[in-house]
């Protein structure tokens, strides 16, 4: 459950949200029951415990305006000789991990995810600063990293800079390429054209040598091994 919220920390909100409303849902069941028994008020109180979760459930993953879901999407690392800061719209506030913090990056690409992503070690938490005018649930819970395991997906503006400038900044070569796994062998491309728009819809045998963890960098110069035996599962 921990790796759970880690990798998708807006649970932290829903959970209660849903606890909420399933209690509503059961007083509403013995409410019906006992429709003669339960006054106006009551009623109000049911369904603020129904209608409420679920409005501010929405909210959380798809904020209460198109541009805000949008923007729900638009984390992005911005990167300067002392370290990143990790930009996080969801949560209206914006993370500073120093470089020399970093123990190790790993670069993740599971094939039962619509995702990949860093998990960056570090030894000193990086230090969250909420943004001016957040959203009010950010005003009243402001998001804190207080685990020791980062993870930035591959949504993220600049996501793919980082490989580039751990060279520079943590002077530490960096064997590694971009792949996509379940882009092995081509196996057949169509092209469709609408208007002045084409489209390529490509079928594809996914690699088969696969590999779900790759190393980006280790100050220790561990294997993934190493750090598997260390930590248990990445």
């Amino acid at each position: 459950m921990k790796k759970i919220i880690e990798k998708n920390p807006v649970l932290i909100f829903i959970i209660p949200l849903v606890i909420f409303f399933l209690i509503g849902c059961a007083l509403l069941y013995f409410a019906v029951l006992n429709n003669e028994g339960v006054p106006f008020y009551g009623w109000i109180v049911i369904g603020a415990f129904i209608v409420i979760p679920i409005l501010l459930t929405y909210g959380f993953v798809f904020g209460f305006s198109p541009s805000k879901a949008i923007e729900s999407n638009s984390n992005q690392l911005v990167f300067n000789p002392d370290g990143i800061n990790f930009e996080m719209t969801l949560f209206d506030c914006s993370c500073f991990i120093k470089w020399n913090s970093i123990d190790t990056i790993i670069y993740s690409d599971s094939r039962n995810e619509d995702y990949a992503e860093y998990i960056i070690f570090v030894n000193e938490l990086p230090i969250c600063t909420q943004k001016e005018k957040p959203w009010w649930p950010n005003k009243l819970f402001p998001y804190q990293q207080k685990n020791s395991k980062i993870r930035i997906k591959s949504d993220a503006v600049n996501f793919k800079a980082l490989p580039d400038l751990v060279e520079k900044y943590l002077l530490s070569t960096v064997d590694f390429e971009f792949k996509d796994s379940r882009k092995g062998t081509l196996i057949n491309s169509e092209t469709f054209t609408e208007g002045n728009t084409h489209i390529i819809i490509e079928k594809w045998k996914p690699a088969s040598n696969y590999e779900p963890f790759k190393m980006i960098y280790d100050k220790y110069g561990r294997t993934l091994h190493d750090i598997q035996k260390r930590d248990g599962a990445i």
